[in-house]
């Protein structure tokens, strides 16, 4: 089971989603950065550096049995500096490096210890006063490439080939190279190789279990290149192979071992779901991993910086030209956060950063489109919507502009789904993912879990000049998986009560203009129905609809918002009816609670018997059929409660769904400053109102709601949707499937639960029920304070052709007092029929 943050994902396609979301969540932030300050570019480093660690998931990709289908195996690329860059001190004639890799998982068997030493051949820097003894020439393009030769067997008996014929498993397998150099790393096991240098030694290599999963380590590790020559260097070996008098703990936290002289180049991969790239190094006992080898004060610490693993499957440094803190030759500037955010990124063997041996970039390399994998390319659309997924490409070149968009077929069922070309989009830098969007249209109706492909061709272009872009077009497959569930799930993943949409709508600051909100199609809306289809529960609809209140004066916002209670004194909680259970026990008993999520665990108080959230009573408000739909491109809220991520089918939708409610919440901080929505999470309880016979509920019942399929009781996770940067937020909750699947007629009340754990909560301003069950006394022929089926033969019978006069009874089907039954007045109807009862 995998954790993308704090939510789980289960199996094969679970770990792509989690993979395909951290992912895109790195690449997000990757988007608003260029080069660093404080680290300088077109410098190459005057040292050895280590630019990419790679490898394949376990399974049949392994040297053993090999997929002959997959071009990149496990491997460690090294760039040697010529012998003009390196620095002094440094044997350009005889440089003699090692490989080590430390465990960082606290839940290992090996915290801290070494999982592998790698010591690589000599190398003879300056070939120009003769190649030293038993040195290997420094290649041409200083690219080295450890790597494996195939095994034979499985358990393994012997290496594949001959001596002289090894295969190298990257690049669909070589038997030489010309301008980098390949270094078997168990080309001296059974019969050897000769047709490639191979490592002096290595600590072990366990067979036959790393002949097909490999000796790189999964989870978080620290990648150490060394001089053996330099006084700090200490010899050690594989925490489960260390011979007498050997040891494998190089006591990284305290440099009393393993000392920081011999360090050439270094960083770490931390894959803790509570790891924050901003916050390294944490202090010693925080129990994170990595801690026990890189603790704030730890003599390692700034100089080897911790990635945060975003579901890839290793690591490159993206541009062998931009140093590095630790690099600049000013040690008081080191910092491993810069490094992690600015010179390292995640590989995947899906794309779009693929990996690539035998390849370093620089920032003058030209751009170059690529393209990932059908395997990252799949999408959930959901039913009623036009979604924009966007296509996952990247810049894997140099910093220059580019440009790209997309092209797609024909859909391989156009019943289900049609396509057309989406947005262009554009970075700049390189090294940098770019989202061009194909438009997938899918009928409301269209069956939950249905499947379409389309083919697509991505097209880029420069953009403020540069050299050609290199492979400018590129061909994939995107897949469709058709969203249009009924009800949510819960803790065992079994369908439970509703499933209920919810999408954030984003309102930037405009300059010049104090409120953004009423330009909404919302505003429109509210303008035309407050005080009858619409209620504003917070009562400042009047408030929003004024053109002179000013959306980013803080001290105006805080006047209008709700806030959630900081104090444990003030979290509420709210009865059910009888035989039903209270707030407090609805989020405790709910499938996300009950999964072992800890969504909810910073809410309460500390004897669980009240919870920090806020309510609103509403006037009765239908489910089912809300009249309001928004013109603008909206963000959907996935099953976990995810919005706005660049590459999910749910964002920069628009739709023809109606929404019953809406939450207008603000960013603007107290201070003037934007909130970026992370932590703006909450959860929504709704109160059931009327109910239908044979209804699933029963009036006065607290309902969590599911989102868009997922657990009951999963919180919305607003961060910082496009346009990016919104002051102002609104988000809509289309509710039908509480009227269709639960029998839930109508809600009176909304309570919003908090669960960022922080003071920096959701502040609502508003919540609009945009469905309010109004009489219509009017079209109320049978006085049942409902416009049913009943109401509706009365009017017919009054309505003669296009227009028809008043009649004995039917002067209650005039609305507009026209002294005519007409087509008017049908149109009040229609938006005021609820159904047979």
């Amino acid at each position: 089971m995998l954790l993308c943050g704090r939510h789980r994902h289960t199996g094969k396609w679970g770990a792509i989603m989690c993979e395909l979301r951290l992912m895109n969540r790195a690449a997000a932030l990757a988007l608003v950065l260029s080069v660093p300050a404080g680290s300088a570019a077109g410098q190459i480093p005057n040292h050895p550096v280590i630019t990419e660690v790679f490898t394949d998931p376990v399974g049949n990709d392994g040297p053993v049995a090999r997929d002959p289908a997959n071009a990149h195996q496990e491997y460690i690329e090294i760039y040697l500096p010529t012998a003009a860059q390196l620095a002094a001190g440094l044997n350009k004639d005889a440089l003699r490096l090692t490989f080590y890799e430390v465990e960082g998982d606290t839940s290992s068997s090996g915290p801290g210890l070494v999982n592998y030493r790698i010591d690589l051949p000599t190398f003879d820097l300056d070939a120009a006063n003769g190649l030293t003894p038993g040195a290997i020439p420094r290649p041409p393009s200083g690219v080295v490439v450890m790597g494996w030769v195939d095994y034979v067997g499985n358990p393994p008996i012997d290496l594949a080939g001959t001596p002289s014929t090894r295969v190298a498993l990257i690049n669909g397998g070589i038997t030489s190279t010309t301008d980098y150099t390949f270094i078997a790393m168990n080309g001296a096991e059974f019969s050897g190789t000769t047709n490639f240098p191979v490592p002096i030694a290595i600590s072990s290599i366990d067979l036959p279990q790393e002949a097909s999963s490999g000796i790189i380590q999964n989870g978080s590790g620290a990648y150490l290149l060394v001089n053996r020559d330099a006084p700090g260097y200490v010899q050690l070996y594989d925490d489960a192979a260390v011979p007498a008098g050997g040891s494998a703990n190089p006591s990284l936290a305290t440099g009393t071992v393993l000392g920081t002289s011999c360090l050439l180049d270094g960083y770490a991969g931390n894959d803790d779901s509570l790891f924050d790239v901003n916050l390294q190094p944490y202090p010693a006992g925080t129990n994170l991993d990595m801690v026990m080898n890189l603790p704030a004060g730890g003599p390692f610490s700034l100089l080897i910086c911790q990635v945060a693993e975003a579901g890839g499957h290793g690591y490159a440094r993206k541009f062998l030209d931009l140093a590095k803190t630790t690099e600049d030759g000013c040690p008081s500037n080191d910092n491993p956060i810069t490094d992690a955010l600015n010179i390292y990124r995640t590989i995947s063997n899906i794309g779009p950063l693929f990996p690539t041996p035998g390849r370093v970039h620089l920032t003058t390399s030209p751009a170059e489109l690529s393209v990932a994998l059908p395997a990252a390319q799949v999408f959930d659309v959901l039913a009623g919507t036009t979604g924009r997924p966007g296509i996952l490409c990247a810049n894997a070149g140099g910093n220059f502009g580019m440009s790209a968009t997309v092209t797609p077929g024909a859909s391989s069922n156009p019943a289900v789904a049609t396509f057309a070309s989406g947005d262009s989009a554009t970075v700049t830098t390189g090294q940098t993912p770019v989202y061009p969007s194909v438009a997938a249209t899918v009928p409301i109706g269209a069956a939950h879990g249905a499947l379409v492909t389309v083919p697509v061709t991505v097209n880029a272009t420069n953009v403020g000049g540069g050299p050609a872009i290199v492979n400018p077009s590129g061909s994939t497959t995107a897949s469709v998986h058709v969203l249009n569930p009924t009800t949510g799930m819960n803790a065992a993943g079994q369908p439970f009560q509703a499933s209920a949409f919810a999408a954030v709508h984003g309102l930037p600051h405009q300059p010049g203009v104090p409120n953004e909100f009423l330009g909404s199609s919302l505003a429109g809306f509210v303008a035309a129905h407050l005080g009858g289809l619409v209620d504003d529960a917070h009562h400042h609809g009047a408030d929003l609809l004024n053109p002179a209140t000013d959306l980013s004066n803080p001290l105006v916002v805080d006047t209008l918002e709700r806030d959630m209670p900081d104090d444990p004194c003030l979290y509420v909680d709210a009865l059910g009816p009888p035989g039903q259970p209270d707030l407090v026990q609805t989020i405790l008993t709910s499938g996300e609670v009950q999964a072992g999520n800890d969504t909810y665990a910073q809410s309460f108080d500390e004897s669980l018997t009240a919870v920090r959230a806020i309510s609103f009573t509403l006037n009765p408000t239908r489910t089912k059929g809300g009249a309001f739909v928004p013109t603008e491109r909206v963000h959907f809220v996935d099953a976990i409660g995810d919005v706005g991520l660049p590459t999910s089918g749910l964002t920069n939708a628009t739709t023809t769904r109606g929404f019953e409610l809406a939450l207008v919440d603000s960013n603007v901080q107290r201070a003037g400053t934007l909130e970026t929505g992370a932590t703006d999470d909450f959860g929504v309880v709704v109160r059931v109102g009327q109910v239908r016979p044979g209804a699933q509920v029963v009036p006065g019942q607290l309902v969590f709601l599911s989102l868009t399929g997922g657990l009951q009781g999963a919180d919305i996770d607003t961060l910082d949707v496009p346009p990016h940067n919104n002051e102002t937020v609104i988000i809509y909750f289309d509710l039908d499937n509480l009227d269709t699947v639960l029998g839930a007629r109508t809600i009176n009340e909304i309570f919003i639960i908090d669960s960022s754990g922080t003071p920096a909560a959701v502040n609502i301003m508003e919540v609009f029920a945009l469905s309010v069950l109004v009489p219509q006394p009017f079209f109320d022929a049978d006085g049942d304070s409902d416009v049913d089926l009943g109401d509706y033969a009365s009017f017919r019978a009054c309505m003669m052709g296009p227009v028809g006069p008043i009649g004995a009874g039917c002067a209650l089907h005039d609305a507009n007092a026209s002294g005519h039954i007409d087509m008017a007045d049908y149109a009040v109807l229609a938006r005021s029929f609820t159904g047979p009862l």
